[in-house]
């Protein structure tokens, strides 16, 4: 693909500037390879992001079931029922007039508790009222079965297709009165048919099960801190809801011949490999559908294989083009392709550069599994191993600018030196608090940073190693050749952006290296 044409199609024009409705496609990559590696892989962010739906979402079929868990747990304490009522009263008053829904009371099974009738109603002033009088009786009895509930939920959206579907769920316990491995299969049913966003309330709920719901439906998990909190959280999912106008928007790579998309990684909002869900139509194309669009932008780490045999030196070479296809009964044009491209060649200063999205989505990954590691370790009694990943967890959320992380992260341990890492573990952790770092280990931190060009350029001025005096890039941190620090980190204050560059540790996720924080005596 032309340079030029590439430039010019992505210049940002000013503040306010785009108008009407739109679905941007840009590749990020360091298109640089040694071309003394052989066979080996180009990896690239492909970022999507739509714009401008907002009439359109108006005027977009929609149809909305709100699964409420009305076991016995939920009446203790008696403010967890109280906040589920409110909150469902409040979500049904958020929904555009026309759109179908029903209120799904969740125990050891399913019931439509309105419409009376069952089935869907159709939102307008008279339902909603009367949807809010039975929301505020909603009662607190019988046990959890998800698999039966989310089933309903199914067969609900089904009656009525609509562009849009969403269902809500609400929960405090575990899926205990559901058939073994009759989840995963309702949810292999659920996922073409409708998108689901799942809060856990309480201290009883299983955050590795909501996030598998999450995950295979294709929508958001997350922990209610406080029960008076739930009501707001309802309103932002069932508004985002309504805010959709895309059905859904199909990713198409192709890769060239001789090549292969090795992986795809969605890393914004969420990270999850999405690979296996994608088909591919032969052996060099992979395409994936994803679910439901607003103006919102999500991010994807795409693999493909490249091989230096044939390709000229120093000129571009496309590895794969990639392309959006729009879902369903829409004028939105796609935009045009893009391409993954490779540049081979022997300048160390060029080929061994990270482009500043990917390297901020590792950060944000390893950010993650240092979460989940340091949770692991907690449950299995490893204190000090906790303590050194959720250290690691806390230096990387202050890194990468992520307050939500931090505070989420405050919940499991005293943060002495964010900066550092240096924590402390806290004694007691209440269960929610060890829920709500886990179910948010998968977020991610969006990047934010300022667009760079495409076309990479030599750094203005190398950095020369104090030691050995071997040459490196003006961003390197460390001497390849003696270890010695080449660059100090800035401090972050006022004037540092909450996104800015900032040097990330080497030390993996899993490091068996002593504790960042270790305390006289190894006490933890």
């Amino acid at each position: 693909m032309n340079e030029d044409r590439r430039e010019r199609q992505h210049t940002p024009g000013p503040e306010g500037a785009d108008e009407g409705p739109a679905l941007t496609l840009r590749v990020h990559q360091n298109k640089y390879l040694p071309a003394s590696a052989g066979r080996t892989e180009m990896h690239a962010i492909v970022s999507v992001r739509a714009r401008g739906l907002g009439p359109a979402a108006a005027r977009t079929a929609a149809s909305e079931v709100i699964v409420i868990d009305c076991s016995m747990s939920m009446s203790w304490p008696p403010t967890k029922i109280a906040a589920a009522r409110r909150a469902t009263a409040t979500a049904v008053g958020i929904l555009r007039d026309g759109t179908r829904f029903a209120i799904v009371e969740g125990t050891e099974q399913a019931q439509v508790v309105y419409p009376f009738t069952g089935g869907m109603a159709v939102a307008g002033p008279d339902t909603k009222a009367a949807a809010a009088r039975v929301a505020a009786r909603l009662p607190a009895v019988g046990g959890t079965a998800i698999g039966s509930w989310l089933d309903l939920a199914r067969r609900l959206h089904l009656r009525q297709p609509a562009a849009i579907q969403h269902t809500l769920l609400l929960t405090d316990g575990r899926n205990e009165h559901d058939p073994p491995g009759y989840l995963d299969k309702v949810l292999d049913a659920c996922a073409p048919h409708f998108t689901c966003d799942a809060r856990g309330i309480g201290d009883g709920w299983d955050a590795a099960e909501l996030k598998r719901i999450a995950r295979r439906l294709h929508g958001r998990a997350d922990a209610v801190l406080e029960d008076a909190a739930l009501a707001a959280e309802f309103e932002e999912m069932v508004s985002a809801s309504m805010a959709k106008a895309l059905a859904g928007v199909r990713i198409r790579i192709r890769a060239r011949a001789g090549s292969r998309v090795g992986f795809v990684k969605q890393v914004h909002p969420t990270r999850a490999d999405v690979t296996d869900e994608g088909v591919r139509p032969d052996e060099r194309t992979w395409e994936w559908t994803t679910k439901a669009w607003g103006d919102e932008t999500r991010e994807y780490q795409v693999s493909v294989l490249a091989d230096p045999r044939g390709d000229p030196m120093g000129d571009d070479v496309e590895l794969a083009g990639v392309e959006l296809v729009v879902e369903g009964d829409t004028a939105l044009p796609p935009p045009e392709p893009e391409s993954v491209l490779v540049q081979w060649t022997d300048e160390v200063l060029l080929s061994s550069r990270i482009d500043p999205r990917l390297a901020h989505y590792d950060a944000d990954s390893e950010l993650g599994h240092a979460i989940t590691a340091g949770c692991d370790a907690y449950e299995a009694g490893d204190r000090k191993r906790a303590r050194r990943q959720w250290g690691r967890a806390v230096q990387l959320a202050h890194q990468l600018g992520s307050e939500k992380m931090l505070a989420r992260l405050s919940g499991l341990v005293h943060i002495v030196d964010a900066a550092t890492g240096e924590v402390r573990i806290r004694e007691p952790i209440r269960p929610l608090d060890l829920n709500s770092a886990i179910i948010v280990s998968e977020e991610s931190v969006h990047f934010v940073g300022a667009e760079r060009p495409r076309a990479a350029a030599p750094p203005a001025a190398d950095v020369i190693c104090p030691a050995c005096g071997r040459r490196a890039p003006a961003t390197a941190e460390f001497c390849q050749q003696c270890d010695t620090p080449l660059n100090a980190e800035p401090p972050l204050n006022a004037d540092t952006p909450l996104n800015a560059e900032l040097p990330l540790s080497t030390e993996p996720p899993f490091s068996t290296e002593p504790p960042l924080n270790a305390e006289p005596g190894g006490a933890t």
